[in-house]
């Protein structure tokens, strides 16, 4: 099969669908993974086959606008800018969209590429499999969505996904029916969602079972399979230079430290990471190895017990590490857990919080909301996440997560459901 993999944004939702692409690879298939073209070097790297999405989602980020937007800390702010960026450049993103497109016969996409993805599927007749890294927006009867969860009830539950779907729709309808027409197809009057929902396709989110075990009221085409985790042996040729000789040294010079990282969240107020960073390091005899990813930090402070990159390999580092403090993306929480790194979530936006409420609820760690984030709090949540009840049921979990295949669960169910569809060309 050709298959392409459509996805946007910053680097967690990139490296995942790297993992897919090798999966989907080993089993024969052709496969594209079109991304923003900044991400070009990073995919090939692991040979994986690159098509350039127009823009650069990080320039984005680290823009005086997107800045100023991250430094509000408001989630529908950041929502409205991130559209509004891809709006702004939706004649070139929207060709290579078709560009990527007109190449395959199949489509593995995700909420940020839906609304390109699926016009332009329905124009060309290409069947679409949606997966996502977040828990789930499928309406249950079981639970609330993440934002909403004051209340849990059936008939509640259910209505707080109806609402999170306006929302979205609210966005996106004005572009997406502007494309449609374009292509000349027929307006949507209703959700892009539940116009989507009603083809049945199949709609995998690629996290934990252990974490968020699987609604018994979806329908089949609705699966949780597990986190998708690029192979050792592929990670290892790719990140080998980033373990290097000085950070190893750094890390056998005393005991183990705390590892900080955002991943490619922008983080508006560097000064305020900066403040807590150095009163950490003058108030206790702490080590912190800290990962900018993204973020651009102009004066961070110098000192013996904090190591300071841009990136690490999680899998080889994470082990030397003994908390994980990061934003609460799907990928790095999966990758601290399958460690066993209790966590501190400082969540951002979006899903974060979410994954955050879960970590403190099943006492994994703890959870900062950026709004409250102070030193005093990080202080006192790494001496509760290095409490024994804590690590025992981490240990606990990381077992479970080790024993899932999420990848191959997920390339299962994908070459099961394409195979069962017709290639019109």
């Amino acid at each position: 099969m050709k298959i392409g993999i459509f996805t946007y944004g910053t680097r967690g939702d990139v490296q995942p669908y790297i993992a897919l692409a090798l999966g989907l690879k080993k089993n024969g298939h052709e496969v594209i993974l079109a991304a923003p073209e900044n991400f070009k070097e990073f995919v090939e790297g692991f040979g994986v086959v690159f098509h350039p999405l127009y823009g650069d989602a990080e320039a984005g980020m680290n823009s005086r606008k997107g800045q100023s937007v991250l430094q509000t800390e408001n989630t529908i702010k950041l929502v409205k800018y991130f559209f509004k960026v891809l709006n702004s450049m939706k004649t070139p993103l929207r060709k290579s969209y078709i560009e990527g497109i007109s190449k395959i016969d199949f489509i593995v996409a995700n909420t940020a590429t839906l609304p390109i993805v699926s016009t332009i599927a329905e124009k060309q007749h290409k069947k679409i499999a949606l997966t996502y890294f977040m828990p789930p927006v499928i309406p249950t009867r079981e639970f609330p969505l993440g934002d909403f969860d004051f209340l849990n009830f059936p008939l509640y539950n259910r209505l707080t996904y109806k609402i999170a779907h306006l929302f979205f729709w609210k966005f996106l309808k004005k572009e997406t029916n502007e494309f449609r027409r374009e292509l000349g197809l027929p307006i949507l009057k209703e959700n892009l969602v539940g116009y989507i929902d009603k083809q049945k396709l199949l709609d995998l989110y690629c996290i934990s079972p252990s974490l968020i075990p699987q609604p018994k009221d979806w329908d089949a085409n609705h699966k949780i399979t597990g986190f998708l985790t690029i192979p050792a042996e592929k990670r290892e040729n790719y990140f080998l230079e980033q373990n290097s000789d000085d950070l190893n040294k750094w890390l056998s010079q005393g005991e183990k430290p705390v590892y900080m990282g955002f991943g490619s969240n922008g983080i508006g107020n560097a000064e305020k990471f900066i403040t807590i960073l150095e009163s950490i390091l003058n108030t206790t005899n702490e080590r912190i190895l800290f990962c900018t990813g993204w973020a651009q930090f102009s004066n961070l402070p110098e000192h013996k017990n904090l190591f300071v990159r841009k990136y690490i390999d999680h899998e080889t580092i994470l082990p030397k590490c003994k908390v994980g403090i990061f934003h609460g993306g799907a990928g790095t929480l999966a990758a601290m857990l399958r460690n066993n790194l209790p966590v501190i979530i400082v969540s951002f936006y979006t899903d974060q919080p979410t994954w955050g409420k879960i970590v403190e609820r099943m006492s994994l760690g703890v959870h900062i909301p950026l709004k409250k984030l102070n030193a005093a709090r990080v202080i006192a949540a790494i001496k509760t996440a290095q409490t024994e009840a804590v690590k025992q049921n981490v240990l606990k979990m990381g077992a479970k997560i080790r024993n899932e295949n999420g990848l191959q669960a997920a390339v299962d169910e994908i070459e099961k459901y394409f195979k069962g569809c017709n290639v019109i060309n």
